[in-house]
């Protein structure tokens, strides 16, 4: 861009009195991507301690998370999916597994959990189209799983 482009667009949005006038201004310029766009590792392995995941990243197909004492925390609403159907297995000891899914997406929570609640919180939204399907099942004694949606 040069500088009277540049120059040019600033007076339009400062003068933009609603923001559809701004959309309209930037809407040829390109997003920038951050994170990461080619799939992450497929297993996530813990001793003592979290493992989180947010933001922009690429899930594969199936993801296996091995964690002795800590929490999981996967954001999946900036994720880029290789997939149209992901699973996450989650095997732990001592710990919470919380999974929070872009209003839309259909998905569903299983497994066994000893001493510990199993929570589902999704929007009631139709599934949005062209949105992956999300399994997770969580194996642990003590720890509770949550699935839940942007709301």
């Amino acid at each position: 861009m040069t500088l009277d482009e540049f120059t040019g667009r600033s007076g339009q949005i400062w003068a933009a009195t609603r923001q559809p006038e701004i959309e309209r201004t930037v809407a040829d310029l390109p997003v920038p991507v951050v994170g990461q766009t080619t799939a992450a590792r497929s297993t996530l392995f813990g001793v003592i301690g979290d493992i989180t995941r947010r933001g922009r990243w690429a899930v594969r197909r199936r993801t296996v998370a091995w964690l002795l004492i800590g929490d999981v925390t996967l954001d999946l609403r900036g994720a880029v999916f290789t997939d149209d159907t992901l699973e996450i297995d989650v095997y732990g000891l001592i710990g919470d597994v919380t999974v929070t899914v872009p209003d839309g997406v259909e998905a569903e929570l299983t497994g066994f959990t000893l001493l510990g609640d199993r929570k589902v919180e999704l929007a009631p939204v139709p599934r949005v189209p062209g949105s992956p399907r999300v399994r997770i099942r969580v194996i642990s004694l003590i720890g509770d799983a949550l699935l839940r949606s942007d709301r």
